[in-house]
């Protein structure tokens, strides 16, 4: 039924499966980076009642299958709101800089993913500047 709003699981996964494709960007998925992933696969396992291996099980293997990143977006503009888009952006900006290291194929595919969902890259800019600034607290 296409007027049901998607179930709050959907959307919460899907943040964790983009934000496992900008973790993986650089070729490798450091501690820091699997941990502020775990922390919303946590959340995410909790209110599924899954284990979070569960969870992560699943984000490997849409990752692994990553042709359906294109679902993603079409998903994340039909169902989020701009705040839960620019919260999205903030989350994989978090991600990005869990090791303290920006990776060039991580920062373009943030810019890629805001791009498809329209968000301006003033407010990206911004996101990443807060988001780094808010690691070096």
């Amino acid at each position: 039924n296409k007027d049901k709003p998607k179930n709050i699981f959907e959307i919460e996964l899907t943040a964790c499966i983009l934000g496992y494709e900008v973790a993986r960007a650089d070729g490798n998925i450091s501690k820091n980076e699997l941990f502020s992933l775990e922390t919303e696969i946590n959340k995410i396992s909790t209110k599924v009642n899954k284990a979070p291996e569960e969870i992560l099980g699943i984000i490997e293997i849409y990752s692994a299958n990553s042709i359906s990143f294109y679902e993603f977006i079409e998903d994340i503009n039909k169902e989020y709101t701009k705040d839960e888009k620019l919260s999205l952006i903030t989350f994989l900006w978090n991600v990005a800089y869990a090791d303290n290291i920006l990776e060039v194929n991580e920062e373009r595919l943030i810019r890629r993913i805001s791009d498809l969902i329209n968000i301006k890259d003033l407010e990206v800019l911004k996101l990443k500047d807060q988001s780094k600034s808010h690691k070096l607290d």
